[in-house]
């Protein structure tokens, strides 16, 4: 049965350790392969407690009616670990007890562009809460075995953010964290900047605060528009203050506004991204089908 299911858009950026390690690896070429450790090895990690794991990632390839780059795509799933309350029947009474229930996204790597494509479930979690599973399960692997930072942020429009700043009256704050330059293309104006303060202090990201108690902050087009263009590649988060709809102050936020993407399939749940279906050939073509339509709204809106 046809349903569709909605992916975020996120970007990884990988950020060079100012304190290099003897025995870490070169990046991988591309350097977007350095994941793949992370995530081919069915491993658990905990983020604030809460236990996650990379389950049945593998590269996807292209069929005859699906054509992507060969290699360039893997697809699996992230799994968020609850506690279930099951209750059993037993003569004269019901007993409680307790079972593992993990929650499964679907995710799809893009290791040439970093684009992290993941699918958008409420019982999951929030988006935020899935961006910081994700980078905290790819974190510790990547760091050890190339001395590298890893950071994972939404896509976002320029416009999300000019459309909420000329659409109010009032502007009350300005947050802006910027992530130091890596290995993306990005905006160069904001890219040069970043890499001066970073030769300057060595930072990993930089967080800019503008605030004004009576609303009156101004939000010039130059130099905020390069940031903001700098982010809508992955490489940060924004966030603004206004008056709200009805009193008082509301804050508007990157993480709120990410892309996504809406993809029709007819994969039943369990049957993707691993062997649960028994006919290979139907569930490779499935996975295919999938990336490529993933593929095809990052040539259309990214390349």
């Amino acid at each position: 049965m046809e349903r569709i299911r909605e992916f975020l858009f996120l970007r990884y950026s990988l950020v060079e350790e100012s304190q290099g390690v003897l025995d870490s690896l070169p990046l991988p070429s591309p350097k977007g392969e350095a994941v793949i450790g992370a995530i081919n090895q069915e491993r658990e990690f905990s983020v604030n407690g809460v236990s996650y794991s990379f389950v049945g990632f593998s590269a996807v390839e292209p069929t005859e009616n699906s054509v992507f780059p060969e290699g360039r795509f893997w697809m699996g799933k992230l799994a968020k670990l609850r506690q279930a309350h099951v209750g059993r029947k037993v003569p004269g009474d019901i007993v409680e007890t307790r079972e593992d229930d993990w929650q499964p996204v679907l995710a799809i790597f893009d290791l040439q562009r970093q684009f992290i494509v993941v699918e958008t479930d409420w019982r999951f979690g929030t988006s935020y809460q899935t961006i910081r599973a994700l980078q905290g399960g790819l974190r510790q692997p990547i760091l050890r075995d190339y001395n590298h930072s890893i950071f994972v942020e939404g896509c976002v429009r320029k416009e999300h953010f000019w459309n909420i700043v000329e659409s109010h009256q009032k502007i009350y704050k300005l947050e802006v964290k910027l992530i130091s330059p890596n290995i993306l293309e990005t905006n160069l104006s904001a890219r040069d900047a970043l890499k001066a303060l970073k030769e300057l202090f060595g930072q990993d990201q930089i967080k800019i605060n503008l605030i004004n108690e009576q609303g009156e902050l101004s939000i010039p087009q130059n130099p905020i528009n390069d940031y903001i263009e700098y982010i809508q590649e992955g490489e940060g988060t924004w966030s603004v203050t206004t008056e709200g709809d009805h009193g008082g102050k509301k804050t508007h936020s990157s993480t709120d506004n990410i892309d996504k993407v809406e993809v029709v399939d007819s994969i039943p749940d369990g049957g993707i991204a691993g062997n649960e279906d028994p006919n290979y050939v139907e569930s490779r073509d499935r996975d295919a089908t999938v990336v490529s339509e993933i593929f095809r709204a990052i040539r259309k809106n990214y390349e």
